[in-house]
């Protein structure tokens, strides 16, 4: 029997009425953000219903008497807790009130992933005799029959009632007869069952993903509200939210005039298409952009976001502008341009206008506010614009878990651009081509793809460039020269580099050698600078050595060293290919997939300027008879690479975009484009995550820390080890995520490598290890000897 609470509670500080009244209000003000076409009114309604049943199993006496001194709970973990009983109290109200189906299914999945993740339907029809159980545990978080019967039988339903205006006329008549709550229970488990999975499986597949991301949608405003309040010390922060009017003027100043050059005037062809179509085509929902590399497409899209948000209906709450990359060094130059713009407004405080996401960024939204409530703004994207990496943006597209989930409504109502998306695994063409479409329909945002090797996987799209070929023809800045009739050891290049150097550094020249791997990267590297020792005449044209071998910290310095224009030799990984602004003289690339290629030829004579065209020699590496490029890319797109090249011995930019054509065409009938896991995420299945979607299966690896590149960094986690909160210790970790990241070594290893040979565990069992000295420096980047230690 129930003891009774004159008050029930939600937390130590607040009572169950007066938790589901700041979430309705944050709900409320959530909903101000977005467009009536994403809020209707039945969306409205079911958020109300969800703020009202989200927290109803907090009721029992079991989380009473927890939520009185969490610390000193000494009970079952199981019988206090809430989210499964929530759940089946919603369940048995929807099916005594008749519910529409598809209304039940979006606040019932709301209420059961609002503390993990939402719930998924098994692949076979979930029986409610046999496997009552296995259902129970799929929407209520690991409940069974009875601890719902125990919790059930601890509730004064009259003070839940007067608590939360509801009536339990059905369940409360039941209340004291196990047996009885069993057969409603086993009821509503036959109304999930026969009801809301049926329902959700006959659908139709477009209909199916517009109904998943309208459930995502009440979901992630439900994940934010159910904190807002609670994580942030001053309400007014939160509900009042600034309005930053960017404006598209600011481009127009901060290109000013030129230098009238070819490139430049081919930028302003491309321009002045571009806004055209943006004023002709509002009423469009995705566009695309194929551009020759060094069109100023940063620009370009930021014209496209800016000028449609000028134009919005909702002057008060634009749309948010959401910038995706693949390439922390392309965020980085992206992020700078936008914060030129900034300054050309005169803005000079741009924490507030601009957010990057990422795991390098700084967690800080304004230095003024404590470190709780800059927390909850950055994991909240509350910013205007938002400059994030692909991993982070599908997480919150597609992940179900809640922290990613948290974000999903800021994909709705945006203006979302996603750069260089030729670097997209096929695997999620056909998943992107269906939600994408859904997306703008469901949550009225509009999309930007864009590349210079655009794929062909999202339909109906408009073009900001009807006829791309007219620029690219008029682009004559570089020539692919293949050699690929005939293989080359890595020992037999580095001889062959012998006879080329002398006339590389005597000219002056700005070389760049990209490679598949990091040991053969290293290589030549290594070769290059013991050429060069005692040729003091060369001893100001710097060696670069780009790869994941060295700390981002150092790749980003040598980065902006490179775009300062002199002379220089680079020897890279593929990680330098896509995006970065630099120009060289000469590429000399390891082959690659077609769309790599393009992308490194993009760093040759890029503001084309020079008067004959650069050169981009493409090389068949092997190491003991197997290709380097084969260890590192797909056998289809490297196939598919060779066919088409086959029968050229050079490749003029002009020609570029007809073959990339070909080469996605042919992609998109022998590849795996995902259609499997589309009617996963439609059909609420599991699936594999995201991250191996993009990198494929992770291999081990260990993440080593150069401490001293950093010299506060390792007080500073010492400080966090002593934090005996453990939320707040979490917290901790997080704000120095990023500068951990910034100074590491991730390494891939081989059986036999044992990281205390070259580090020291920063505490046991923390995963966290320290270089020793000696085996890191700034222009090598790490520095081993020893095949069992080569990753």
């Amino acid at each position: 029997m129930s003891q009774g609470h004159s008050s029930l509670r939600s937390h130590p500080h607040l009572l169950l009425h007066e938790h589901i009244d700041q979430v309705r209000i944050a709900m409320r003000a959530l909903q101000q953000l977005h467009s009536s076409r994403t809020v209707t009114f039945r969306i409205q309604d079911i958020m109300e219903r969800t703020a009202v049943f989200h927290d109803l199993g907090k009721a029992t006496d079991f989380f009473q008497e927890y939520i009185k001194d969490p610390e000193s709970y000494k009970g079952n973990s199981s019988d206090k807790a809430h989210t499964g009983l929530s759940v089946f109290l919603t369940l048995i109200i929807a099916k005594e009130q008749e519910w529409d189906v598809r209304d039940a299914l979006m606040v019932v999945a709301a209420i059961s992933g609002h503390h993990s993740r939402l719930p998924t339907f098994s692949e076979q029809r979930v029986g409610f005799v046999d496997e009552t159980k296995h259902a129970i545990e799929r929407f209520a978080n690991g409940s069974n029959v009875s601890t719902i019967q125990r919790q059930i039988s601890s509730i004064d339903f009259e003070i839940l009632s007067s608590e939360v205006n509801l009536e339990f006329n059905e369940i409360k008549t039941v209340r004291d007869s196990p047996q009885e709550i069993t057969l409603l229970i086993r009821k509503a488990l036959k109304f999930l069952n026969s009801k809301l999975i049926k329902e959700n499986k006959n659908l139709y597949l477009q209909e199916a993903i517009a109904f998943r991301l309208k459930c995502q949608f009440i979901y992630s405003i439900m994940l934010e509200a159910d904190k807002a309040l609670l994580a942030v010390s001053d309400p007014a922060i939160y509900l009042m939210r600034p309005v930053n009017q960017w404006q598209s003027k600011w481009i127009d100043k901060r290109i000013g005039k030129p230098d009238v050059t070819d490139t430049n005037c081919l930028r302003q062809k491309i321009r002045n298409e571009v806004v055209e179509v943006i004023a002709n085509k509002r009423d469009s929902r995705i566009f695309n952009l194929t551009a020759p590399t060094g069109a100023g497409k940063t620009l370009l899209a930021a014209t496209w976001a800016l000028k449609l948000r000028e134009n919005t209906d909702n002057y008060w709450h634009p749309p948010k502008i959401i910038v995706v990359l693949p390439f922390l060094s392309v965020i980085d130059q992206t992020v700078n341009e936008y914060k030129k713009l900034l300054r050309v407004g005169g803005v000079e405080n741009d924490s507030e206008w601009l957010l990057t996401s990422h795991s390098l960024s700084d967690r800080v939204y304004d230095s003024e506010l404590t470190t709780g409530d800059n927390s909850f703004l950055v994991d909240t994207w509350r910013n205007d614009i938002i400059i994030t990496t692909y991993d982070q943006f599908l997480f919150s597209l597609i992940e179900p878990y809640a922290k990613y989930q948290m974000r999903f409504h800021n994909l709705c109502d945006a203006l979302i651009i996603m750069d260089e998306v030729q670097s997209l695994p096929c695997k999620l063409w056909q998943p992107l081509d269906e939600i994408f479409e859904q997306l703008t329909l469901v949550g009225n945002s509009k999309l930007l793809l864009m590349s210079a090797t655009l794929p062909p996987f999202v339909k109906n799209a408009e073009p900001l460039l009807k006829n791309p070929n007219l620029y690219f023809a008029q682009c004559k800045r570089y020539c692919l020269r293949l050699r690929l009739n005939t293989h080359i050891s890595l020992d037999e290049f580095c001889l062959e580099l012998e006879e080329r150097l002398d006339d590389w550094f005597t000219q002056r020249l700005r070389v760049l050698l990209t490679f598949n791997t990091r040991k053969s990267a290293r290589k030549v590297r290594d070769y290059i600078d013991d050429w060069r020792k005692g040729k003091d005449e060369f001893a100001d044209i710097p060696l670069f050595f780009i790869s994941a071998d060295v700390t981002p910290k150092n790749r980003l310095q040598s980065i902006d060293k490179i775009k300062e224009g002199n002379p220089c030799i680079v020897v890279s990984t593929q990680c330098i290919e896509a995006g970065v602004d630099i120009d060289m003289d000469l590429i000399i690339r390891d082959f690659a997939p077609l769309d790599c290629l393009i992308q490194i030829a993009g760093r040759c004579n890029r503001e084309g300027g020079k008067e004959t065209r650069g050169i981009i020699e493409i090389i068949d590496i092997v190491d003991e008879g197997k290709r380097y490029s084969e260890m590192i890319y797909d056998e289809v797109h490297l196939s598919v690479t060779r066919r088409l090249l086959k029968e050229y011995k050079e490749v003029l930019e002009e020609d570029i975009l007809t073959l990339t054509d070909c080469y996605f065409k042919e992609l998109s009938v022998r590849k795996d484009t995902g259609f499997i896991h589309l009617e996963r995420f439609a059909r609420w299945q599991d699936d594999v995550s995201i991250r191996e979607l993009l990198r494929g299966k992770e291999k081990q690896q260990y993440t080593f820390l150069v401490i001293e590149q950093d010299p506060t960094l390792y007080q500073d986690m010492c400080e966090i080890m002593e934090i005996k909160n453990i939320w707040e210790r979490r917290e901790a970790w997080r704000r120095v995520a990023g500068r951990m990241a910034m100074v590491s070594v991730n390494v891939f290893v081989k059986p036999g490598f044992y990281p205390q040979q070259i580090a020291y565990e920063f505490k046991i069992n923390t995963g966290l290890w320290i270089l020793k000295d000696g085996y890191y420096s700034d222009d090598k980047g790490l520095v081993v000897e020893g095949e069992t230690m080569i990753f």
